[in-house]
């Protein structure tokens, strides 16, 4: 049975079904008739019987005697195929033929004087009538072709429903198939029942999200083959041209070491975006200030913004977390980072406080912004608005996914306003622990 498909498992079924419910139809049907019609046979023999016995008080009435009566009698026994014993006295005064089988007893009355009984029998010996046993044979008969047209009608429905039921599922399955073997851009046509329409809404959205992810994962192999692309051949060539004695002397391998180093930041990015991607094995969260995180992220980057000519402005309030103290550092490491590598004049802002019942790190700046159009991408990996800006500043487009991920394993958000031309402000929300 576990072998069969969803269709003819679901057609047994209902056929099972409707056979059990024909069967105790049917069942019920016989129970039902069969003490109604013995009860009908009986009170019909109970009234033969008194019929006879009001024959019989008359007949001797006539006749003066039994004896006399007795012919009579037999011939009226006759007509109505019964066989009759009549008592009076304590004695057997007539009796047309011995009884036999089902009996039926009623009293003999003359005048106003009880004088005996009447006992009388179907000649047959059994209860039914020839009229009434093929009665019966035919309910019986009607009973098994009902219930042999109702199982042939539910068969047959029972097919048409599961083939109407399965319709949409195994159109279901084609799809999931042909996106199993690759076809993303396959789609399900929402129709049928509600929960049908759901299902194909639910496995079309699937469907996209795969689609989009698989689009993300080529860019993304693409944007990592550029990226190391670049610095490696930049290598390569200075190798070669040192090997063909055109450029020797520190200078070049100076330049050779900035271009190890820029591989070696990019190889360090990626390590800690694949680390962040499963920050459950990693983080050891404890209370800790964002203040304190602040103020010791402020003071790695001092010397960086007073040597860019950009002034940091720091804003902080007691706001505990409960979270990783190295993360945390990270997240706004990345965010100051971020923020500096587009202002090339006027300030950032790194602010910390609490509202309600969220824990706020926000690091604003004054820098080129971001377009509209770009915002929604600055979180995918890879991903820059301006790629020869970001590389002149040496950005991969790592450090704001590897925020994201971060946020998200200590179950916080990360939202962004940004005006071009004006700025850009990131604000991280995190679940504030009660004082």
């Amino acid at each position: 049975m576990s072998r069969l498909g969803l269709r003819p498992r679901l057609a047994l079924a209902l056929v099972a079904v409707a056979a059990l419910a024909i069967g105790v139809a049917i069942v019920l049907g016989d129970v039902g008739l069969k003490p109604r019609l013995s009860r009908s046979a009986h009170a019909r023999l109970e009234r033969s019987a008194q019929h006879f016995a009001d024959v019989a008080a008359a007949v001797h009435a006539e006749a003066g005697s039994w004896p006399r009566a007795q012919l009579t009698l037999r011939h009226l026994a006759a007509l109505d195929d019964l066989h009759a014993e009549v008592r009076s006295g304590g004695r057997v005064v007539v009796l047309t033929d011995p009884l036999r089988g089902v009996r039926a007893e009623a009293p003999l009355v003359i005048g106003s004087r009880r004088v005996g009984t009447v006992t009388i029998s179907p000649a047959s010996g059994g209860l039914y009538t020839p009229e009434e046993r093929d009665l019966r044979r035919s309910l019986d008969r009607l009973h098994l072709i009902s219930g042999a047209v109702a199982i042939a009608a539910a068969l047959l429905i029972a097919f048409v429903l599961a083939e109407t039921l399965t319709r949409p599922l195994r159109r279901l399955r084609q799809t999931a198939e042909r996106m199993e073997h690759g076809a993303l851009d396959v789609r399900v046509e929402s129709r049928g029942s509600a929960e049908m329409i759901a299902l194909g809404r639910a496995l079309n959205r699937l469907a996209e999200t795969l689609e989009h992810e698989e689009e993300i994962r080529k860019a993304n192999a693409a944007d990592l083959a550029h990226e190391l692309r670049t610095p490696v051949n930049a290598l390569l060539s200075r190798i070669e041209a040192a090997q063909d004695g055109v450029l020797e002397g520190p200078d070049n391998l100076d330049a050779m070491h900035d271009e190890a180093l820029r591989l070696t930041r990019l190889l360090d990015d990626l390590a800690r975006l694949a680390d962040a991607e499963r920050p459950g094995m990693l983080l050891d969260k404890r209370p800790v200030d964002l203040a304190e995180v602040a103020q010791a992220v402020a003071a790695s980057f001092e010397l960086r913004f007073r040597d860019s000519g950009v002034r940091l402005v720091v804003e902080t309030e007691p706001a505990v977390v409960l979270g990783d103290r190295d993360r945390l550092e990270q997240i706004a490491t990345n965010l100051v980072a971020n923020a500096l590598r587009y202002t090339e004049a006027g300030e950032v802002r790194l602010v910390v406080r609490q509202e309600q019942e969220d824990a706020v790190l926000e690091v604003g700046d004054t820098g080129v912004g971001i377009a509209p159009e770009d915002l929604r991408h600055i979180f995918t990996r890879f991903w820059r608005g301006d790629r020869s800006r970001s590389r002149a500043t040496g950005g991969a487009g790592i450090g704001l996914s590897i925020v994201r991920e971060l946020v998200r394993a200590h179950d916080g958000r990360v939202d962004v306003d940004s005006t071009p031309g004006e700025g850009s402000r990131f604000r991280v929300l995190l679940p504030a622990l009660r004082r």
